[in-house]
């Protein structure tokens, strides 16, 4: 009996640390600049994930309700010396009043999304990101596998 409240502790544990806010001191993660051509800062700090979006226009899948939807167009490119996980379900978007909207919302609404597969070091996937909405939207984010935040971008 004493074994399994222990091992019931320890998981409870493991979850708790896991799925656990963000981390005490942790610093925010940097929005990477807009590509907008020549004359662009380069960012100070050397990123583990490269993303770039573009606004885009959704392309209606057949399971669309015909809801509004805001998209972007995005490219993550992989520059960790190990893989990288990449799912629709990782990103959101960032209104200019600085709203969060969650992409999870749209899944299946659009074609194109971003694929879920693993990227080695140096590989890039782009695809479309949507929320539901009609919106600009200003700031992509995309977090990892725990969902902690990994990049945020500007919307070019």
């Amino acid at each position: 009996m004493r074994t399994s409240i222990t091992a019931v502790a320890l998981g409870l544990t493991a979850v708790l640390t896991v799925t656990g806010c963000e981390i005490e001191g942790a610093e925010p993660t940097a929005v990477q600049p807009a590509d907008k051509g020549a004359g662009s800062a380069k960012p100070k700090k050397k990123t583990t994930v490269k993303l770039a979006a573009t606004p885009a226009k959704a392309k209606a899948s057949v399971l669309s309700d015909g809801s509004a939807l805001s998209c972007v167009r995005v490219t993550i490119t992989n520059q960790r010396k190990g893989n990288l996980a990449v799912n629709p379900l990782y990103f959101s978007l960032v209104d200019g009043k600085g709203e969060k909207h969650e992409s999870s919302d749209a899944l299946g609404d659009y074609q194109g999304q971003v694929p879920t597969t693993t990227l080695a070091p140096g590989e890039t996937a782009k695809g479309t990101v949507c929320a539901k909405g009609k919106f600009t939207p200003a700031i992509v984010a995309m977090t990892d596998e725990l969902l902690q935040e990994l990049a945020r971008a500007e919307v070019a």
